[in-house]
């Protein structure tokens, strides 16, 4: 059996992930588990996960992925290289074969020379050569970025490096080569409506995930029709039982509240340095909102995601060291018996921790039990947000859905 890997959130599972999965078994065979690294409660860009991670777990099993494994809060909820290169070192270390990834392109070539110039020193000695320079105090990171590969002489010219698939797509390559991981790189171009379109684009069976959670948080049912039919029950049940749509909004006395008494901080927050930090503390005292404050504190040189994970890291505590430490752990999620076997063949041949029971890790190395609990606070946490009244300890009692 060979392992194909696939770092997701999945946020939701939607017709698009289904035929990115439909793709990798026409290429790679029937002998095949697709195990599915699956952001937890908290998403790269810095959102709660509209369902929580029990449900798009069970929805990402009913629609076809064999194993579903959990990145955790949080390596969830970071930049593009620290998401990526923390879902390849889980892929790596349950010793899977492929990992298979979306992107605008559609050219693996492409991608790796791309990550090549990405990863030259002639292109860190132009980032750093702009950063020095007054100019780029207007300009966010990303544009940056452009920048100094756009100046590189191997850069590709017909490549759009700012895409968001490409983004991250470039982000697994170095991370393969960063790690020295076995892991072969295989990319789908991506199909239907563009990742950031907001609105449902008439006409097409393939919508963005974006469109799709905004017609969830109000509650409009029309989003189901984009989702595939097998994984439907698993978004349905959780709306009826009030376990979605979660809201950001719900967390807004906590987390003001915790800026406002904590003015300054005497650690260094992940992804809040740069006085940003201190720019939302201030702002902090002029709403109760934040959403609101995410949008006082916007800046050309800071990214709406860049803002909203500086609110939740600055939250929770999250500093920089604590995200160059790779995860030692995996929390497993949803399974069928091809997954159940892949399961199997991960815990016979490696040594990588895959945790099934809530307690498991307390009997673990000193690492994982400081990782997890992390995790547990940000799930407890995640639990304020729902609909309907759930007890923080809820995911703690969780053991993973099983298809039958």
């Amino acid at each position: 059996m060979k392992l194909a890997a696939i770092i997701a959130e999945y946020n939701p599972f939607h017709n698009g992930h289904k035929y990115q999965i439909d793709k990798a078994r026409e290429l790679l065979g029937d002998d095949l588990a697709i195990v599915a690294i699956m952001s937890g409660n908290y998403t790269q860009r810095g959102e709660l996960a509209i369902a929580d991670k029990t449900c798009r777990a069970r929805a990402a099993v009913l629609g076809g992925v064999n194993l579903v494994i959990e990145l955790p809060f949080p390596y969830s909820c970071s930049s593009a290289e620290i998401f990526a290169t923390s879902g390849v070192h889980i892929a790596e270390s349950i010793g899977a074969d492929y990992l298979i990834f979306g992107s605008e392109c559609g050219d693996i070539d492409a991608l790796k020379r791309a990550a090549d110039v990405l990863s030259s020193e002639e292109f860190k000695s132009n980032l750093e050569q702009i950063k020095s320079c007054k100019s780029s105090d207007t300009m966010g990171y990303p544009q940056i970025v452009e920048v100094a590969y756009r100046k590189c002489d191997d850069a590709n010219m017909q490549l759009d490096i700012s895409t968001p698939n490409n983004i991250l797509a470039i982000e697994y390559i170095k991370a393969i080569k960063a790690l020295g991981a076995r892991l072969t790189p295989i990319t789908i171009k991506r199909s239907g409506a563009g990742y950031s379109d907001g609105d449902i684009v008439e006409g097409q069976a393939l919508q963005s995930a974006t469109a799709i959670r905004g017609l969830m948080t109000k509650s409009d049912i029309s989003a189901f029709e984009y989702i595939p039919n097998s994984s439907k029950i698993a978004f349905e049940e959780a709306r009826m039982q009030g376990l979605m749509p979660s809201s950001f909004e719900k967390l807004s006395p906590a987390i003001i509240s915790s800026l406002r008494l904590n003015t300054s901080s005497d650690i260094k927050i992940f992804d809040a340095d740069d006085g940003l930090y201190n720019r939302l503390s201030k702002f902090s005292m002029k709403t109760n909102s934040i959403s609101s404050l995410a949008a006082m504190a916007e800046t050309k040189k800071h990214t709406k995601a860049r803002i909203r994970r500086a609110i939740i890291n600055s939250f929770f505590g999250v500093t920089s060291s604590l995200v160059k430490e790779p995860p030692a752990f995996a929390q497993i999620l949803a399974m069928d018996e091809i997954g159940r076997q892949a399961l199997k063949r991960i815990k016979k041949t490696t040594a990588f921790p895959c945790i099934t029971k809530p307690s498991d890790y307390n009997f673990l190395s000193p690492e994982v039990v400081s990782q997890k609990e992390n995790s547990n606070k940000a799930d407890a946490v995640y639990a304020l947000s729902l609909p309907k009244e759930i007890p923080g300890t809820f995911y703690l009692t969780y053991t993973p859905f099983v298809k039958k």
